[in-house]
C-alpha cells in the first residue's frame, strides 16, 4: 500500500559537461533538460566557457530517476536524451551521486 506513494528507486544525482554549438542559448538548452522525462532539478555549477571558435562549456548538475539501477546505463540513457537536444556537441560525466566515476580510468564521453 505504501508502495503507491514512494517513488520506486531514489533520485540520482548527476554533473556534467556539456560540450556546445556557439549559437546554443543556455537558458533555453536547460528548460529543455528539465523536461526531458525522469529529470527532476536541473542547476548551472559554474559560469558558461566560451571558446575563440565559438564553442562552449557548460557544467549542470542534474537530479533524475534512473529507468535502471545500474550506473552506466542510467547515465548513458540521460547523456542521449540530452545529446540529441540542439546545439549539444559532447555530454561529459564529471560524477554521480557525488563521486567522481570514471570507464576504464578515463571519463565517461557520450
Amino acid at each position: 500500500m505504501d508502495s503507491l506513494y514512494k517513488l520506486e528507486r531514489k533520485l540520482s544525482s548527476t554533473v556534467v559537461t556539456l560540450k556546445l554549438e556557439n549559437q546554443t542559448h543556455v537558458p533555453d538548452l536547460a528548460t529543455k533538460i528539465r523536461i526531458l522525462s525522469g529529470v527532476a532539478v536541473v542547476g548551472q555549477k559554474e559560469k558558461v566557457a566560451r571558446f575563440m571558435d565559438g564553442d562552449a562549456l557548460l557544467m549542470l548538475s542534474i537530479k533524475y530517476l534512473p529507468k535502471t539501477d545500474e550506473i552506466y546505463g542510467s547515465l548513458k540513457d540521460l547523456s542521449g536524451l540530452i545529446k540529441k537536444l540542439p546545439g549539444v556537441k559532447t555530454v561529459t560525466v564529471e560524477s554521480f551521486n557525488k563521486r567522481k566515476i570514471t570507464m576504464k580510468g578515463r571519463k565517461i564521453i557520450f
